[in-house]
């Protein structure tokens, strides 16, 4: 039934919108206490019909991209959101490493080659946060001795007629950070402490030289649309020019803040603006305390999960959930980690092959 109704929405999606989730992430790395900490929205049409799930390691995983699918099993345990059940879209592992999937209207994946492993777009990021506790480590994986990508990713439309094409942002508990692109088939690797900030289209290269425009005449003038370039701008800004925290509240609420500052409010849609689209919700993550922050923005709630109680380092454990469809949100606020039921692991969307 949920997919039959992303199905039937995407009718009237696509003739609204020419990309989709037009969200942006930062890393804050200003805490004195070197705390890093990732702050993401999710801006969307209509509800994601989100969970929280917690995996355990051990898991085994299918890349779910047909003929030669990458196999693996997890090393980490994870506490992740995920997109209707069907994809995950963020988290953090129980090393701190985090993932973020956003959208990319100038992705492009290039065609399958059967001889070389493949994975899902849908657990490209959960591939990340079962393999690897550093940044470091994810980045030196990722090309063979030939210098080619170990591996493809592939998609396919979740709702007809809009493109399901994403980028992935992967940082740790040091604020290193790597930014993955498949532009004109070809994986575009970006990694350094200093590539805090990531919106959407178009590719980060050119995100890039936009900004330097910006850079230089920040405190004087910032672009204020929810285009993302404007947002990038912004949040490349606030990121600069934040204080140092003393503590882990004001890291988190200085993170909060950059993230709020660029998020969509809930207002008609304009057609003339095609890739504006509203906040849904917004993620904090904590990789010094292993703490993972949810808010809402359309409920206007908050909550949290602290990883160390969720007992993820046990191989023998069990994949947990922690619905957010169909419950009273005025009970989702606090420490959610002991609310968590047991669950089956949801199944991933398959790519074409």
């Amino acid at each position: 039934m949920l997919v039959q109704n992303i199905r039937l929405t995407g009718l009237l999606l696509s003739s609204i919108i020419a990309s989709a989730l037009a969200c942006s992430r930062v890393t804050y790395t200003g805490a004195k206490d070197g705390r890093s900490l990732v702050g993401r929205s999710m801006d969307w049409l209509t509800p994601t019909n989100s969970s929280i799930y917690a995996f355990p390691p051990g898991l085994k995983r299918d890349g779910a991209a047909g003929n030669n699918s990458l196999q693996w099993t997890s090393k980490y345990g994870s506490v992740i959101t995920t997109a209707y059940d069907l994809s995950t879209c963020d988290g953090m592992n129980e090393r701190g490493l985090v993932a973020n999937l956003l959208y990319l209207a100038d992705a492009e994946y290039g065609s399958r080659n059967h001889s070389m492993p493949a994975m899902s777009l849908a657990i490209w990021p959960q591939y990340f946060l079962d393999q690897y506790a550093t940044v470091a480590e994810a980045a030196k994986d990722l090309f063979d001795s030939n210098g080619d990508p170990k591996f493809q990713v592939r998609t396919k439309d979740l709702i007809p007629g809009v493109s399901t094409v994403m980028h992935v942002a992967l940082s740790d508990a040091s604020g290193d950070n790597l930014i993955l692109e498949w532009i004109n088939g070809k994986l575009v690797v970006h990694h350094g402490t200093q590539y805090n900030v990531m919106t959407n289209e178009p590719s980060y290269d050119q995100q890039l030289a936009i900004n330097e425009y910006w850079s230089v005449i920040g405190n004087y003038s910032l672009p204020g649309t929810d285009r993302p370039a404007d947002r990038f701008a912004r949040l490349s800004h606030y990121v600069e020019m934040a204080p140092d925290a003393p503590d882990w509240v004001s890291a988190l609420a200085t993170t909060a803040g950059m993230i709020r500052a660029v998020s969509v409010p809930m207002e008609p849609i304009n057609v003339n603006t095609p890739n504006i689209t509203p906040t849904l919700w917004r993620t904090f993550a904590d990789t010094k305390d292993l703490v993972y922050y949810y808010e809402s923005a359309s409920d206007g709630m908050y909550f949290y999960v602290d990883l160390k109680e969720l007992n993820l380092g046990n191989s023998s454990g069990h994949t947990l959930q922690l619905p957010m469809v169909g419950v009273n949100w005025t009970e989702r606020v606090g420490d959610m980690s002991g609310l968590f039921r047991q669950a089956e692991p949801f199944k991933f969307m398959s790519a074409d092959n």
